[in-house]
Formats: C-alpha cells, sequence, structure tokens
C-alpha cells in the first residue's frame, strides 16, 4: 500500500515535471517568435522605407529627365506633360506613403496581435501550473487520507470498514465533482479561446479587405496614370506620324516636280537626239544614194567602154580577117600553084576567130561585173561601218 502511494506520488510529482517543462518550452517558443516576428516586421518595414525612398528617388530622376526633354519641346506640351508628370509622381508618393502606413499598421497589428498571444499563453500556461499544483496537492491530500484511513483501519479494520467505505465514496463522489468542475472550467476557457480566435480572425479578414481594397484603388490609380501617359504618347506618335507624313508628301511632291522636269528634259534630249538621228539617217541615205548613183555611174561607164572596146576589137578582128582574106587572094593570085585550103580548115579557122572575139567580149562583161560587185561591196561596208558607229 505504501510502495502504491509512493508510486502514485513519484507519477505525480514527474506529470507535474513534465507540465511545467512544457510550460516553460511553450513560453520560450512564444518569446522566440514573437522576436522573430518583431525582427521581420523591423527587417519588412526597413525594406519598405528603402523602397520608399528608391521610389522617389526614382520619381525624382524620372521627373528630372522628362523636364530635361520638355524642356527641348514646344512650351505647350512641356508644361503640360511636367504638370502631369508632377501629378503622377505626386500620386505615386502619396501611395509609397499609404503603403508604407498601412505596412506599419500591419506591423504593429501583428508586434499587438504577437503581444497578446504570448500573454494568451503565459495565462494558459500558469493555469495548467496551478492546475497541476492543485492536483498535486489533492493527490498527496490523497495519499495522507488514504495512509490515515489505512492507520485507522490497521487500528479497527472491523469496525472502520463501514465508515472507509462511506468516506470513500464521498471521496469519490467529491472526486467526481471536481472533475466535473474542472472540465467544465477547461470547456468555459475553450470556448473563450475559440471566440477570441474567431475575433482575431475576423479582424485579419477586415484588415487583408481593407489591403485588397487599397491595392485595387492603387492598381485603379497606377491603370490610369498608365492610360493617361500611353494616350499621351499615342498623341505625340501621331503627330509625329502627321509631320512625317506631311515631310514625305512634300519631299514626293518635289521628286514628282523634279521626275517631271527630268522627264521633260530627258523627252527633249530623246527628241533632239531623234531629230540628230533621222538628219543622220537622212544624211547616210542621200551619201548612199550618191554613192550607189555614182557607183551606177561608174559601171555604166566601165560597160560602155566595154562594149566601146569589144566593138572595135569586133571591128578590128573584121578588119584583120579582111586584111587577111585579101593577103590570102593575093597571095592565091601570086601563087596559083599553092594548094587552096579546105572548107573545113577555113570554117575551123573562122571558128577560132570567133572565139577569140567571144572571149574578149566575155572577159570585158566579167571584168566590169567584178568592178561594180567591188564598188557596190565597198559601198556596204562603209553604210554598214556608218550604222555601227
Amino acid at each position: 500500500m505504501d510502495l502504491q502511494v509512493a508510486a502514485s506520488k513519484q507519477g505525480v510529482d514527474k506529470q507535474a515535471a513534465a507540465a511545467k517543462k512544457a510550460a516553460a518550452e511553450r513560453q520560450a517558443a512564444a518569446a522566440k517568435k514573437a522576436a522573430a516576428e518583431r525582427q521581420a516586421a523591423a527587417a519588412k518595414k526597413a525594406a519598405a522605407d528603402k523602397k520608399a525612398a528608391a521610389e522617389r528617388q526614382a520619381a525624382a530622376a524620372k521627373k528630372a529627365a522628362a523636364d530635361k526633354k520638355a524642356a527641348a519641346e514646344r512650351q505647350a506640351a512641356a508644361a503640360k506633360k511636367a504638370a502631369a508628370e508632377r501629378q503622377a509622381a505626386a500620386a505615386k508618393k502619396a501611395a509609397a506613403d499609404k503603403k508604407a502606413a498601412a505596412e506599419r499598421q500591419a506591423a504593429a497589428d501583428k508586434k499587438a496581435a504577437a503581444a497578446k498571444k504570448a500573454a494568451a499563453d503565459k495565462k494558459a500556461a500558469a493555469e495548467r501550473q496551478a492546475a497541476a499544483a492543485k492536483k498535486a496537492a489533492a493527490a498527496k491530500k490523497a495519499a495522507a487520507e488514504r495512509q490515515a484511513a489505512a492507520a485507522k483501519k490497521a487500528a479497527a479494520e472491523r469496525q472502520a470498514a463501514a465508515a472507509k467505505k462511506a468516506a470513500a465514496d464521498k471521496k469519490a463522489a467529491a472526486e467526481r465533482q471536481a472533475a466535473a468542475a474542472k472540465k467544465a472550467a477547461a470547456d468555459k476557457k475553450a470556448a473563450a479561446e475559440r471566440q477570441a480566435a474567431a475575433a482575431k480572425k475576423a479582424a485579419a479578414d477586415k484588415k487583408a479587405a481593407a489591403e485588397r481594397q487599397a491595392a485595387a484603388a492603387k492598381k485603379a490609380a497606377a491603370e490610369r496614370q498608365a492610360a493617361a501617359a500611353k494616350k499621351a504618347a499615342a498623341d505625340k506618335k501621331a503627330a509625329a506620324e502627321r509631320q512625317a507624313a506631311a515631310d514625305k508628301k512634300a519631299a514626293a511632291a518635289k521628286k514628282a516636280a523634279a521626275d517631271k522636269k527630268a522627264a521633260a528634259e530627258r523627252q527633249a534630249a530623246a527628241a533632239k537626239k531623234a531629230a540628230a538621228d533621222k538628219k543622220a539617217a537622212a544624211d547616210k541615205k542621200a551619201a548612199a544614194e550618191r554613192q550607189a548613183a555614182a557607183a551606177k555611174k561608174a559601171a555604166a561607164d566601165k560597160k560602155a567602154a566595154a562594149d566601146k572596146k569589144a566593138a572595135a576589137d569586133k571591128k578590128a578582128a573584121a578588119a584583120k580577117k579582111a586584111a587577111a582574106d585579101k593577103k590570102a587572094a593575093s597571095n592565091a593570085q601570086q601563087k596559083p600553084i599553092q594548094k587552096l585550103k579546105t572548107v573545113s580548115e577555113k570554117k575551123r579557122e573562122e571558128k577560132n576567130e570567133l572565139l577569140k572575139i567571144s572571149v574578149y567580149l566575155d572577159t570585158g562583161k566579167v571584168i566590169g561585173l567584178v568592178s561594180i560587185g567591188v564598188f557596190a561591196s565597198a559601198i556596204l561596208m562603209t553604210a554598214f561601218a556608218f550604222i555601227a558607229r
């Protein structure tokens, strides 16, 4: 019995130590978590500040570049663009400040929530520690009561059996009542924690909705600004395109005038060249005709000379034949005894004479034709050389 009581007491002490250790670990984890959240919030705030400063610097640089560029443009467009850029920079800065304020508020809310959670964890640990201490005291008291009852039972077991049983029943009822009360308190605490978690979640949802609404407003402003910038760029591009079209049209008109002038000059040069070619062709044709007439006249003169020469040769042959006949008659008279020529020999001699005359005439014709051909070839070659030039 004493061993059982001692073992029960040791188990209760061990359970209390474990509960205390778990509570200390939870408290340390909560503190570590809170420190990490504070550090993350501080880093996030520093990054947001750095980002806001970079955005302000970029906006300032963008504004300076825009102002420098606007100085080279027309005064009205520059003033309008500068006003638009100042408005955009102010809107961007306001959005950045609003975002930084929202992030600082979020960090503060997160820090408050962490502190609240740490306090709740600490309170829960204290309540668990108190419950463990109460349970240990109850167990110690129960052990003392059991020891006293055991001693009383040892003194008068038979007499105290009924009283011990009644006391045990009473104690069991009291323990059941205490357990029921403890369970009701735990349920009440759990309900309170659930209610607090629901309230915390509702606050977080409300905050998230506000952040989404702010982000949507920021996005809409950015889109409006981008649309305005896009419209300004489109207007500028359209003006540039109109100017380019006007320049192109003027250049086209200038080019058309130059082309028209060049075409007129080419047409005049072509007409001049055609007149020169026509005149050259007429001169060439006249020269060719003169040369052909000269060649024809030369050929006719040459033919007439050949005919005249042939007639003279024929006349000379006839005269020679007559002289020969006369000489033959004279010889025949002088030499009666000379043998007379046969008819065939006479015919042969006549044929030879006629052949000689014919050869003379044919040779004159051939020479005349060859001369005409050479002269005509020279004329053609001259004409071809002139055409080739």
